[in-house]
């Protein structure tokens, strides 16, 4: 099989490396994501102009077909300095199960990468160490660092071990379950089509003004719809919603991807947060998609890195994320690697003390019901 390297920008992708790259990232079991997918990253591309003009994609792709073998998605800041892609994501990663990881490598250098920064790779996933591996072997002098984590559950005997394992959440959901019913009747829907992805995103959407978090920018809202209606074509879209009587009350967006059932985000409404919707939304979320496919069900549960009350509770699993700077062609540059980690390190902490003076608190803010998504 003859492959070969290429650098990519948006307008180069073709149906068959779209599909392929999908593909790739879904056949990764329990380390597949769903923010690894063309799906995501066509929603981003579709949806904002300038991420798109910078967004160029490394990939080794099979000459036959087009389809990748392995990639890595970046953007080019100019002047041989990468990052990235969307950096702001949870997380992001190699895609590939190849064993050697030198062909990417080596088509990095082509492509004139010399300055690359790549944010939170999951420690977990040996393409990561793969990666690293064959950077230095392509000549680059690569520094990582730990930088928050996972928060993860493996669900290796269905939902009734989840549930056990669980038992306190569970046994409090049972409690604020009874709470809510005397409010009214409680209805828990799921949209996973293509022909409902609309109406449950609408109910999603509208639930945010109700929230804590406001309402979802115009440019974040068409982004997120993208995704959605990507997602469901692709079969991987779970999209939920509370009602307590006729009443939206809490909505979470989660996606099934591979071996993977992934949390996305949550709204629900602040007046009937003291009930506990938000609690009970998200373990009805959990019993749906652990049960709903008895012969291939999720092998884990990703909540996505950041802390929450939530989370601590539901995510015991929690390994490392790194941050990679590898620099190529530069001695000056790649001795201060280290130093230069530590010092946007302490930058980040200094910033986000002065901003939680700001808000008057010193911790993250987190819902009423522990989520932040």
């Amino acid at each position: 099989m003859s492959a070969r390297g290429v650098l990519l920008r948006a307008q180069d992708l073709d149906a068959a490396f779209a599909a392929g790259w999908d593909d790739l990232a879904a056949a990764r079991g329990t380390l597949a994501d769903c923010f690894d997918t063309h799906v995501w990253a066509g929603a981003v591309l579709a949806t904002h102009p300038e991420t798109a003009e910078r967004a160029r994609i490394a990939a080794v792709v099979d000459e036959a077909t087009g389809r990748p073998q392995s990639l890595l998605a970046l953007q080019d800041h100019g002047g041989g300095r990468y990052t990235t892609f969307a950096p702001d994501r949870p997380r992001s990663r190699v895609v590939s199960e190849q064993a050697d990881l030198t062909p990417l490598a080596e088509q990095l250098a082509r492509s004139g990468v010399r300055d690359l920064r790549l944010r939170r790779l999951p420690s977990r996933d040996a393409a990561t160490h793969r990666l690293l591996g064959a950077l230095r072997r392509t000549g680059y002098h690569v520094h990582a660092r730990e930088r928050s984590h996972d928060m993860l559950a493996g669900v290796e005997d269905g939902w009734d071990g989840h549930r056990a394992r669980f038992k306190s959440f569970h046994t409090h959901c049972g409690r604020v379950e009874r709470k809510i019913r005397k409010q009214g009747d409680i209805a828990f829907d799921a949209y996973l089509e293509t022909h409902d992805a609309d109406t449950g995103f609408a109910v999603y959407a509208d639930l945010f003004p109700r929230s804590w978090k406001g309402p979802l920018t115009e440019r974040i809202r068409a982004e997120r719809l993208d995704f959605v209606r990507r997602a469901a074509a692709r079969g991987w879209l779970r999209l939920y919603v509370l009602r307590v009587g006729d009443r939206p009350a809490a909505t979470y967006l989660w996606f099934r991807v591979g071996s993977v059932a992934l949390w996305h985000s949550t709204a629900y409404d602040e007046e009937l947060a003291p009930l506990g919707v938000g609690n009970l939304a998200m373990w009805r979320a959990h019993q749906h998609i652990l049960t709903e496919d008895a012969a291939a069900p999720p092998a884990l549960v990703d909540l996505l890195p950041t802390t929450t009350v939530q989370k601590n509770r539901l995510a015991p699993e929690r390994p490392p994320l790194l941050d990679v700077e590898a620099v190529r062609e530069r001695p000056f540059a790649s001795a201060v690697l280290p130093v230069r980690a530590l010092a946007r390190t302490a930058r980040a902490a200094a910033v986000g003390r002065l901003r939680a003076r700001a808000r008057g608190r010193t911790t993250a803010p987190t819902s009423p019901g522990g989520t932040t998504a």
